[in-house]
């Protein structure tokens, strides 16, 4: 699962069509965009940065091929047009002739030719590069044509490489892979096709934003944009209460006070995000009627309404709710300790010393890790400690940075995801509006060992030939209700062998201001900037 406990769902601020689009910037409201994310951004650097926060600058700045719109359709971005065969291995995109950097060079195939090579450089720590090991080359015809050659069909081709945000050669060709991990790219003015250009960032206080003198797509209307780095949630309500930001999520803890925020309309959107208990299957979790065990013990619906406070819809599996994917008809297990006791028993746990379970004289011990500053994780790890530990699994909560929960740490002193114990983490993941979960819940992503660092994502090592094979199947699928089959199966499966304990998807209560026209937020994504103006 996600190193950094964060979600990646690929949501972002432009996601509407440019097909034809050639105006000059246009940025006549004084008035600056305000809002708050709540720590600094790990990195600028397309397709390195492994926080959610990265997100907020880096959708201001970077385009795609493609993106998804609000109404969950794809759009034309670098790319005005696009086509694939009929047996779905070849994808050709038509780029837009007047698609440019911010340093005023023009946008050419080669860029997307180089682009493929940067994703696929084992040298240059790509968090995720998912559909790219489909592609076996990427060829340019002429300077505004470019085509994809796949060695096999890949049904989610759009969402994991149409939508991957094309990088500049002439740029990154000339820094050496080690440059680029170590963040030169973020030491200067990132050269981004996007409409905004970053004009400062101060560590752990805010970065800003103007309009690129040379974006090439519709006219924008917001002069200044302000990322302000808050990492108090209490500080952020207040900031929206005082009116000093444009926008901003409202933590649950301050749910009853949503009613004071007169000056901003209240949108909850489902965010394609959930969170879920990592279950590391190395000794008594290995065994599924354990894992069904906890699940019973775990009290989703009481996380959701008293954690919470009714912004999350309780999660049977990891497709969102409401998306095309998604399947209703799941059977899922409601809170019960009674028959979470009784499934241990049949596994011949006994009581002993202390009061815990005990199998062939090992206790039945899970400690539960999440990130310390996660405070609603904390609250979590705390409730499921204490039923858990109701039916005798010694299940002690244990906080550290996300660096230290999800880091390797020595040989000496392994982290808690590969130390080979049965452990626990509480997280979220961003599984976004597509189906395709190969890289959480398929045998060749297990670690292959103890210390081996990313992409290696199924962290709970989870193994199930089943549901090799029926990722195997549906990313090859070019038909949605061919695939939409495939995943009720996978969506079963999940529940039936629980690879995790699937604990909520997150409702994004967001105040926006009565003053910020054009604002649309969908689960799918967010309306295009330049569709905003301020009053």
């Amino acid at each position: 699962m996600n190193k950094w406990a964060v979600s990646l769902a690929a949501a972002g601020l432009l996601s509407a069509g440019l097909a034809g689009c050639g105006s000059a910037p246009s940025a006549t409201g004084s008035t600056p965009l305000v809002e708050a994310i709540g720590q600094n951004p790990d990195n600028l650097t397309p397709a390195l940065g492994a926080l959610a926060v990265d997100n907020t600058p880096t959708s201001l700045m970077d385009m795609g091929l493609m993106y998804l719109t609000p109404q969950d359709t794809w759009a034309p971005g670098i790319a005005k047009s696009w086509s694939v065969s009929s047996n779905g291995l070849n994808y050709t995109f038509n780029l837009n002739p007047k698609a440019t950097w911010s340093d005023g060079k023009p946008v050419t195939s080669a860029d997307v030719v180089y682009t493929w090579h940067y994703m696929t450089n084992p040298k240059i720590k790509i968090l995720y590069n998912t559909g790219w090991n489909y592609v076996k080359s990427v060829v340019a015809e002429g300077a505004h044509k470019v085509v994809f050659h796949l060695s096999r069909p890949y049904a989610p081709f759009y969402s994991t490489v149409g939508g991957t945000t094309i990088v500049p050669k002439h740029i990154f060709d000339k820094w050496t892979a080690n440059q680029i991990n170590h963040g030169i790219y973020d030491k200067g003015t990132p050269v981004v096709s996007g409409p905004y250009v970053m004009t400062k960032w101060v560590t752990d206080q805010q970065l800003t934003f103007a309009p690129n003198p040379h974006w090439w797509g519709p006219p924008v209307n917001i002069k200044k944009i302000i990322v302000q780095i808050v990492p108090n949630t209490n500080t952020q309500f207040n900031m929206l209460a005082t009116g000093k930001l444009t926008m901003g999520g409202i933590p649950s803890t301050d749910i009853s006070q949503i009613g004071t925020l007169h000056n901003y309309n209240i949108i909850k959107p489902l965010g394609a995000t959930y969170n879920l208990i990592q279950l590391d299957e190395n000794n008594f979790l290995k065994n599924v009627v354990v894992r069904r065990a906890l699940d019973y013990a775990t009290p989703k619906q009481q996380i959701v309404s008293k954690i919470m406070h009714g912004q999350a819809v309780v999660a049977h599996g990891d497709q969102v709710p409401g998306g095309y994917f998604y399947d209703p008809n799941v059977p899922h297990r409601t809170f019960s300790l009674s028959k979470a006791s009784q499934l241990l028993a049949s596994q011949g746990f006994t009581k002993g010393a202390g009061g815990w379970l005990y199998k062939n004289g090992k206790e039945l011990k899970i400690p539960i890790w999440t990130g310390a500053t996660s405070h609603s994780e904390v609250n979590i790890a705390q409730v499921v400690s204490h039923e858990w530990e109701q039916i005798g699994v010694y299940a002690p909560v244990h906080t550290a940075g996300w660096s230290i929960v999800f880091g390797n740490g020595t040989p000496q002193n392994p982290g808690p995801q590969v130390n080979g114990k049965d452990e626990a983490l509480i997280f979220s993941w961003g599984q976004g509006v597509f189906p395709d979960n190969t890289i959480d819940f398929n045998s060749k992503y297990v670690p292959k060992s103890p210390l081996q660092p990313s992409p290696q994502e199924n962290g709970e090592r989870y193994v199930n030939p089943q549901m090799n094979a029926l990722q195997a199947q549906g990313v090859t699928l070019s038909s949605r209700p061919a695939r939409r089959a495939v995943y009720d199966k996978i969506q079963l499966l999940e529940q039936k062998t629980l690879p995790v304990i699937f604990l909520f998807w997150y409702k994004t209560d967001t105040a926006i201001s009565k003053n910020l026209q054009g604002y649309v937020q969908t689960t799918f994504g967010t309306s295009p900037v330049w569709d905003w103006s301020l009053k």
